[in-house]
């Protein structure tokens, strides 16, 4: 299969995928933690630690890739993605499905970062953008599909399917990854010059900062939208609906930017991302209503769009000559404050405290976007870059 599928088809696929993995257990805590008879925060659990695990196991993956190359990393740590997605299924107790979401996140914490470096290590920088918009797609639709997917799965059958279903066309994946074609010949990378390397790179340091920080809001906080859904009264296919606008919103806006990205100053892209993600955020601190999380879901998804495309972008220039482990730190970033917007968000729906959640996040969109439109428009290309 894998001989017949093109890099740019089955790259985008693999994000796809993973991203997909992420979202399924977002609008099913409710369900899972009624099956367990156990509480919200237990079953949150879940979405924090696959957070956790994929934000602090590409310290792993990125060495990896550096020795096997990418697409070996690829293999083997979709295969094992495959195993936990099935255990999640037929997992007996809440210890041992939060153990499996677990090892899911540790397995497709590899998944992101293989593919931004393959595309970097084969695409030049002038045609890299679309590249990058089709990731963002990919990624968006993952979202938008595991959580409307899951939402309208749930009220038809057990959400022990839906992660069984996942795991099998996980394993069919396994073997279109492997005949992928090598990304250049990397036995001469070395893991202590790339650190030392980034370590000296203000840029690259600075960039992670910011990617923590969009991890927080774009995804950690967004994560937990479904739940403040259900906890009004609303159920899982719904609030699964309503959140599901942000793929849209992700897929509409990745697509319009391929038409202007060229002709755009990435400045102006940061800031639009600012303005909307305070917006998103503004609407929500108002207060929680089935129209507030739509038009907020929505706007996070154009923030995204905007915001992430554009890091991702200018991360792959900033760290070109330590791209392996700095797109691995990239990655860890994102999902570090990805699941420390999780943990909040999960304490938030415990203590049904989504008003203060939603004023952090404001005031967070506000740093997010003053910040990465000023540095960008100070930013330079490798190749004129001075030192700060």
């Amino acid at each position: 299969m894998g001989r017949m599928l093109p890099a740019g088809i089955i790259l985008p696929f693999a994000v796809f995928w993973q991203t997909f993995d992420r979202s399924l257990v977002l609008p099913l805590v409710p369900v899972v933690a009624r099956e367990f008879g156990t509480s919200i925060a237990a079953a949150g659990s879940a979405i924090t630690l696959h957070a956790l695990a994929y934000a602090i196991l590409p310290l792993l993956w990125g060495p990896l890739s550096t020795r096997w190359g990418r697409v070996r990393v690829l293999t083997v740590s979709t295969a094992i993605g495959a195993i936990a997605s099935l255990a999640s299924a037929v997992a007996p107790d809440i210890v041992t499905f939060v153990i499996a979401r677990a090892l899911a996140g540790i397995a497709f914490a590899a998944t992101f970062p293989a593919v931004l470096v393959y595309f970097g290590d084969t695409v030049p920088l002038g045609r890299r953008s679309a590249a990058m918009s089709n990731l963002a797609t990919a990624a968006a639709l993952g979202i938008a599909a595991g959580v409307l997917g899951a939402g309208a799965m749930a009220e038809w059958t057990s959400w022990r399917f839906i992660f069984g279903g996942f795991a099998v066309v996980a394993a069919l994946l396994v073997p279109a990854l492997a005949t992928l074609p090598p990304a250049g010949d990397h036995r001469g990378e070395r893991v202590r010059s790339q650190l030392a390397s980034l370590v000296r790179n203000r840029w690259a340091l600075w960039l992670y900062t910011l990617t923590a920080l969009e991890g927080f809001l774009l995804i950690g906080v967004f994560n937990l939208l479904p739940v403040v859904l259900q906890q009004t009264g609303e159920g899982v296919f719904v609030s699964g609906l309503v959140t599901a606008s942000f793929g849209v919103a992700v897929v509409v806006v990745s697509q319009l930017m391929k038409l202007v990205v060229g002709r755009t100053p990435a400045w102006l892209l940061m800031l639009a991302a600012g303005v909307t993600a305070v917006a998103a955020f503004a609407v929500m601190v108002a207060g929680v209503s089935l129209l507030a999380v739509l038009i907020g879901a929505t706007f996070i998804g154009v923030a995204w769009a905007l915001g992430h495309t554009t890091l991702q972008t200018w991360m792959t220039d900033a760290a070109a000559d330590a791209r392996a482990l700095g797109m691995t730190f990239f990655a860890i970033s994102l999902m570090a404050g990805a699941s420390l917007g999780a943990a909040a968000g999960t304490m938030a729906a415990d203590q049904h405290a989504f008003g203060s959640l939603f004023a952090i996040s404001l005031a967070g969109a506000v740093v997010f976007g003053v910040a990465g439109t000023l540095s960008r428009a100070r930013y330079r290309p490798a190749a004129e870059r001075t030192p700060w």
